[in-house]
């Protein structure tokens, strides 16, 4: 039978209005939902029966500005159905009509019938593997324990042994020692004290809800109809009869899309509430039976919610990853411009970092570097590539050094002889001829981001230089003067430090440090061929505030700016 969703109620679609049209539905209205028997946040519900299926429609206080939520009543994992959570929850795309109660409700309950008729003919049967990690987490059994995962370099297509280590954010798995211990001291500063063998097990196909292990028996049976050697693996987990073990499987969906699955294994219990000693677990054995698959059965288990300690990976741009996970970048200056720029990078997927810089923190600048007070009279490089590190610990190699670039090329030759880009934010006209006068020399592949701020912060200068032609040197004097700047004027430094820096905050550095890190970005991809530069400027109430004013130059060869700023790309040439 179809519901007339189309109908429309004979009064307003308030409290009474909704009511009236469910009313209106006839013997397929079972009524409204006591307050006790509504889930968790919601406030109001009402039940409906559709093709010999009852359901409930609840929505939270926000209604109407917030979606209706459906729910299957006596859903289950042997009956479960693709886009369908544990708890009998629709997963329905439908937006919220704000306002508007009754058109909310039709929404959502005309999405729910669609999604049910296609799961009646199998249209989504293929999700229940695609989006296996998902319908894995909502068929979890317990939720107080994690399991994070970083795959090896054969992916969810080799079965290995793992290393795992116990941390209070629940279980870590390495593909091997190595791993581990890079990981690890990067997320702690320190290598980890003992690692856990914990098998990691390719399975094919990836089963459905209703086949998930319930039992380790189960489990067993899982492994050994759908791996080709996980069962080895299951009998040397079982060599000493662990106290707890974990069992991750793994596979791919027929989209191509890699996933794991944890399972944790722990003794029974006694009488007495503690885990059940060796002896006892092997106890009665039948001889004739596997002695390993017979303790393994013996064990309880759960599944355990799993996630991918690469998945950050799923949100760059398709390509993207790839192509800067090989690229070697040293950024050179690491205050507040360079700082921001680096850990930009990093978490553009650029892994191999060289982060220079001969300064240490000061307080006068918390509020506009990447780093705080934690690092304040500390090397900004070593401490920067420390923090880099530790947000994300799967990066491949970040190091800092303490020391003006021209030291580092000295003492770093080959680091420079492979690097792809030199990405200098030094704001000292001496370091960044350094910079260049290194990259000038035989054997230099790498090609050069240049960037500065003028005052205050109103315009930043990205230049892009290659190996050959413009120089960064054709836009500067001998002395450093910029031959094209944009601010003229403006209200005097502060005296400290001679008057060497102008008051800026963090909202002006946002468009340098995304000025700069842009083109490095593009320049590793192949998207900007040098010489480029480009420049980015504060809108005219920046200007104003700051007592300053465009140059004339600026104005004569590129046009007076906008009242909102913005971007420029030009030439890097000069009269």
């Amino acid at each position: 039978m179809n519901l007339p969703l189309d109908a429309t109620p004979v009064t307003d679609s308030g409290v009474f209005g909704l009511d009236a049209w469910f009313t209106g539905l006839g013997d397929e209205y079972l009524g409204r939902m006591p307050v006790g028997s509504l889930r968790p946040g919601m406030v109001e519900g009402w039940r409906l029966r559709w093709r010999g299926r009852e359901f409930e429609i609840q929505v939270d206080a926000d209604f109407p500005f917030s979606v209706a939520r459906l729910y299957l009543v006596g859903y289950s994992r042997a009956s479960a159905e693709p886009h369908v959570e544990k708890d009998g929850k629709l997963c329905l795309a439908t937006k919220a009509v704000p306002g508007d109660r009754l058109r909310t409700v039709q929404a959502a309950l005309a999405d729910a019938l669609q999604l049910l008729k296609d799961n009646e003919i199998g249209k989504h049967d293929d999700d229940f593997r695609d989006d296996f990690g998902l319908y894995w987490l909502s068929w979890a059994t317990r939720g107080d324990l994690r399991v994070q995962v970083m795959p090896g370099s054969g992916g969810a297509s080799k079965t290995v042994v793992a290393r795992a280590v116990m941390t209070d954010r629940g279980l870590l798995v390495f593909p091997g020692k190595a791993e581990a211990a890079k990981v690890m001291n990067n997320l702690t500063g320190a290598r980890p004290k003992s690692l856990k063998e914990t098998p990691v097990i390719v399975i094919d196909p990836l089963p459905a809800p209703d086949r998930y292990p319930e039992t380790a028996e189960e489990l067993w049976a899982l492994v050994e109809a759908r791996s080709n050697d996980g069962v080895n693996l299951l009998k040397r987990l079982m060599s000493n009869t662990p106290m707890e073990a974990f069992v991750i499987l793994a596979g791919k969906s027929p989209s191509g899309r890699e996933h794991y699955a944890a399972t944790y294994l722990r003794r029974p219990s006694d009488r007495v509430g503690k885990p059940l000693k060796r002896r006892a677990m092997r106890k009665s054995i039948d001889p004739s039976n596997e002695t390993a698959r017979s303790v393994f059965g013996r064990f309880r288990l759960d599944r355990i919610v799993t996630q991918r300690m690469d998945a950050a990976i799923s949100r760059l741009p398709e390509g993207v990853q790839q192509q800067l996970a090989e690229a070697k970048v040293i950024v050179a200056g690491c205050g507040a411009l360079g700082s921001g720029v680096a850990r930009m990078l990093a978490q553009a997927g650029v892994a191999h970092l060289w982060l220079v810089d001969p300064e240490e923190l000061g307080w006068e600048n918390i509020r506009r570097h990447e780093l705080g007070a934690l690092a304040v009279n500390t090397g900004k490089a070593k401490s920067l590539a420390s923090s880099i590190r530790a947000s994300l610990p799967t990066i491949s190699l970040v190091e800092g050094h303490l020391s003006t670039f021209a030291a580092f090329a000295r003492e770093h030759a080959e680091v420079l002889k492979a690097a792809n880009l030199v990405v200098s934010c030094t704001g000292d006209w001496a370091a960044d001829a350094s910079v260049e006068n290194a990259l000038s020399q035989s054997g230099q592949k790498a090609v050069a981001v240049y960037g500065w701020m003028e005052p205050h912060a109103l315009a930043t200068h990205a230049v892009l230089i290659g190996n050959s032609a413009a120089k960064l040197a054709d836009g500067f004097s001998d002395y450093g003067q910029f031959r094209l700047p944009v601010v003229a004027g403006g209200k005097p430094p502060p005296a400290e430090c001679g008057g060497a820096s102008t008051p800026f905050g963090a909202i002006e550095l946002a468009h340098a440090q995304a000025l700069v890190a842009r083109l490095a970005i593009d320049a590793l991809r192949g998207l900007a061929s040098a010489p480029v530069w480009r420049t980015w400027l504060a809108d005219a109430a920046a200007f104003q505030e700051a007592d300053a004013s465009v140059t004339s130059g600026w104005a004569a060869a590129r046009g007076q700016p906008d009242e909102v700023g913005g971007p420029y790309e030009g030439d890097w040439t000069f009269p």
